[in-house]
């Protein structure tokens, strides 16, 4: 039961039939209320009708000399009952006393309002709605009446009865009392029916979800072919699949590549501990396996600092630390450092800059030497002796431009896609030969999406491959938006 109240179908049920009871009361309340005022208007047309004809026929048929006389009484009463018109009326003198009435007040007397004095006394007409008994939701017109030859003003009076006209309000409370709640009831039912039938897709979909494992991530969500926001929901449920899929596969081949290439290194350690355990008769021969073993010890520290490092990159653990520094030292820097590797491989190292000033920018001082020294130390590995390797550095919109090109190997077109993909290595330009676990493009690639940068990279093989770094100036987004509070200095 809990369960039913909590459901979405019984939610969406509820806030239907309540909506459409607000709707109901709003708009029953609103003809009810035209209805009463309509029907009032109305009743005061016809109490003005009615005292204008008192009024025309005592002006044109008094006998009374200066005052109404009880024939003219008579003869008032004989006109309405001759009109066949049942409306009270009663008639004041200037000092508020009757001096005539219909037959139907009987022995009564239509009160005299505070308005109906100020009528009186000024003229004009006002309406009162009379709450006392035996005049009851009475409405009363009262009105100034000046005869030929009175001696003064005459207050006219004439009441009727709502209660006669109040059929049609009536007949529509019982309607809203009655019909309302049956429509209500309808449209529950219906709404209940409807939200069930419009939810199938999300029970499909839910059902669907429940069956999806590790093992299984190839499964995917029907997709209603609506069209509506239910389509909607199982094209991004099947997109995040894809996405889970994807990143389980990653997992798997991360998990293998750094199984394997943290093995290859023990399994050579262990190789060459177990010879000179057997073999190694000198000093030097004990001392040749340590050095061999403390390199391939150096590699697997480098492979477990990248993996550190991109860890901690991934799961945010890793924030930068942003001032202004000059990325023009940074680039010369690096050439004084890599020009003795270059020198000893035979290539010519150079580097240029295409602006006339010192290109300052806010970034990670740090982050972006090892991204340029991981860049540089690539093309410098894969470019065959003679070849040229070129640092260049320009400004382009409010953006530092940094090129690392070289005349080496290059890359196929089928591998770069893939080249900032974790341990992934082409057979070509990326071989455990040389010393890499593939780590390094991808660490290149953290550093300049950290800040707010992107990578572009162009290769022909056999040709040489240049690599393009695009860096905001004023660093990372939300260093810019420190920087236009002040907040950076």
């Amino acid at each position: 039961m809990i369960f039913l109240l909590k459901s979405l179908r019984f939610r969406l049920t509820f806030w239907f039939v309540v909506s459409l009871a607000v709707v109901q009361a709003a708009s029953g309340f609103l003809w009810h209320w035209y209805l009463e005022t309509e029907l009032e208007r109305q009743l005061q047309e016809r109490l003005r009708l009615v005292s204008q004809d008192v009024v025309d026929f005592l002006s044109a048929d008094m006998v009374g000399a200066g005052r109404l006389s009880p024939a003219d009484c008579r003869n008032l009463n004989r006109f309405l009952r001759k009109r066949n018109w049942n409306e009270l009326i009663s008639i004041r003198s200037r000092f508020g006393t009757v001096v005539c009435r219909s037959d139907n007040l009987g022995g009564s007397t239509l009160p005299i309002t505070r308005s109906g004095r100020e009528t009186l006394r000024q003229g004009g007409e006002r309406f009162d709605r009379l709450q006392a008994q035996p005049f009851l939701r009475h409405i009363l017109i009262s009105r100034q009446m000046r005869l030929p030859g009175a001696n003064g003003p005459l207050l006219l009076q004439v009441a009727a009865d709502t209660d006669p006209g109040l059929g049609p309000l009536e007949q529509l409370r019982i309607m809203l009392f009655t019909l309302s709640p049956l429509a209500l009831l309808a449209v529950a039912v219906g709404g209940w029916l409807i939200a069930g039938r419009a939810l199938v897709p999300v029970t499909r979909m839910a059902r669907a979800m429940r069956d999806v494992r590790a093992d299984n991530l190839r499964r995917r969500l029907p997709v209603p072919d609506s069209g509506d926001e239910l389509t909607e929901l199982a094209e991004s449920f099947n997109a995040m699949l894809e996405r889970l899929e994807d990143s389980f596969r990653r997992i798997r081949q991360f998990s293998g590549d750094a199984s394997h290439e943290l093995r290859t290194p023990l399994t050579i350690l262990k190789g060459e501990t177990e010879v000179a355990l057997r073999w190694a008769k000198s000093v030097e021969e004990f001392r040749d396996v340590v050095a061999s073993n403390l390199e391939e010890i150096q590699r697997m520290e480098r492979i477990i600092d990248n993996l550190l490092l991109l860890s901690k990159s991934d799961s945010g653990e890793l924030p930068l630390e942003i001032k202004p520094f000059s990325l023009s030292d940074l680039v010369q820097a690096t050439f004084l450092q890599m020009r003795p590797q270059a020198e000893e491989r035979g290539l010519v190292l150079s580097f240029d800059f295409d602006v006339d000033r010192e290109v300052v920018i806010q970034g990670d001082e740090l982050r972006l030497r090892q991204m340029l020294l991981n860049l540089v130390t690539n093309a410098v590995k894969y470019t065959p002796e003679g070849g040229q390797v070129e640092i260049y550095l320009s400004v382009q919109q409010e953006q530092a431009v940094l090129t690392v090109s070289d005349t080496g190997i290059g890359i196929a077109t089928e591998h770069l896609p893939h080249i900032f993909d974790r341990f992934y290595r082409t057979d070509q330009a990326r071989n455990r030969e040389e010393g890499g676990a593939g780590l390094g493009l991808a660490i290149v690639k953290w550093v300049v999406e950290a800040h707010d940068g992107r990578i572009e990279v162009a290769s022909t093989p056999n040709q040489g491959t240049r690599f393009t770094v695009h860096l905001p100036l004023g660093g990372p987004e939300q260093v810019r938006r420190r920087a236009v509070r002040g907040e950076v200095a």
